[in-house]
């Protein structure tokens, strides 16, 4: 008996005949699990973890899963034995999040080809065919972001990193080094340049996804006077938000300095993922459109109302994959097709009250060829 999926349901029982009567047929609730594996720092990461956790509980809830399970994994063995464990539950579909576990998913999906897979943000450019696939286009925000990361500062410091994986990650860091560049050259000539914390060097902004470096990435930019920060990653990103957010809270309750005492600035980030509500630093947001992906590859994902998240009508008929109808297996998401958004978060720095138009600037002149963010 085949499934369909995006109902969630199976057809109707088989018929119990008998010489004497015949029973009603009832329908049988058939499980079409929906599995999700994240490495390292699971789903409540405020990026694409949560927001892919999210999207699926959006789903199950309109039925097209019946259930959802979710794991973390903390290396790439932890990912092959969390694929192994998904496979015996029968998922109907299973999700890894990240560049940590692409290589597993890979292997695993080529030795299971009936299976169907998706890879959200990893990087992975050659997956096989049973694997879907969402990823972003970050090289053009983090432009924007290292651009306002100048204007925000009032040190004059500002910094990136990316977690080890992170896919783009040099260039990533090129055109945040880049944007901070421009602001330079635009600022009035009684202004002086912003430094980007450790220019041009990757590794030295390459750290393990985890809380614990990310946190010591921070305190170690922070202590040379770098008050913003745009960390890349999941887990990672997480140490440098908490680390921010702590020391905020630290500064605002300790006892008044003495009159004519330095104040030291407080620390601001430009987030990757969820909208940065969740922390006073964040001064504004990346956002990987996880929703539009999802709702441009498969027919049946339930849609919104909002009209940055509706998918685009496809030119061709969704086709059968696993019992899921499927309208385009890879999507890559981009400031031009509205699957990164980049935005000014409510409380911005007065001294940067104009971000919002900053960015809408920047990203026409981006659009228009005016600026190449790889080349400049």
């Amino acid at each position: 008996m085949s499934t369909v999926l995006g109902a969630g349901f199976s057809a109707l029982s088989l018929v119990a005949l008998s010489a004497c009567s015949m029973s009603t047929p009832e329908p049988v609730e058939e499980e079409t699990l929906g599995c999700m594996i994240s490495a390292p720092a699971g789903f409540d990461d405020h990026s694409a973890g949560a927001l892919t956790l999210a999207e699926t509980e959006l789903a199950r809830s309109a039925g097209l899963f019946s259930a959802t399970s979710s794991q973390r994994v903390t290396n790439s063995s932890a990912t092959s034995a969390a694929l192994t464990r998904m496979k015996d539950q029968d998922c109907a579909l299973t999700t890894v999040l990240g560049p940590g576990g692409a290589d597993e998913l890979s292997d695993h999906a080529k030795s299971n080809p009936d299976d169907v897979f998706l890879g959200v943000a990893s990087g992975h450019e050659d997956f096989p065919d049973n694997v879907l696939s969402i990823d972003f286009d970050l090289v053009p925000p983090a432009f924007i972001a290292g651009y306002i990361a100048a204007t925000a500062s009032e040190t004059g410091e500002v910094g990136a990193l990316v977690s080890q994986g992170f896919p783009q990650a040099k260039k990533i860091l090129n055109a945040f080094d880049a944007g901070a560049a421009l602001y330079n050259d635009e600022a009035d000539e009684d202004v002086e340049n912003v430094k980007s914390y450790r220019e041009s060097a990757v590794d030295d902004r390459t750290v393990a996804d985890t809380s614990d470096e990310g946190r010591k990435f921070f305190e170690s930019a922070y202590g040379s006077d770098v008050d913003v920060l745009v960390p890349f990653g999941s887990a990672a990103a997480m140490g440098v938000a908490t680390a921010s957010t702590e020391e905020m809270a630290a500064q605002r309750t300790q006892e008044p300095k003495e009159e004519g005492a330095e104040e030291k600035a407080l620390p601001k980030v430009i987030w990757y993922g969820a909208s940065g509500a969740f922390s006073d630093t964040i001064i504004a947001t990346i956002e990987p459109n996880i929703r539009r992906g999802l709702r441009s590859m498969f027919a049946e994902w339930p849609q919104s109302r909002n009209p940055d998240e509706v998918a685009e009508a496809s030119k061709d008929e969704p086709a059968d994959m696993g019992g899921f109808l499927i309208t385009d297996k890879h999507y890559k998401g981009t400031t031009d097709n509205g699957g990164v958004g980049i935005s000014a978060e409510d409380g911005f720095l007065s001294r940067v009250s104009d971000a919002g138009r900053s960015i809408t600037d920047l990203r026409e002149r981006i659009k228009s060829g005016d600026i190449d963010p790889e080349k400049s």
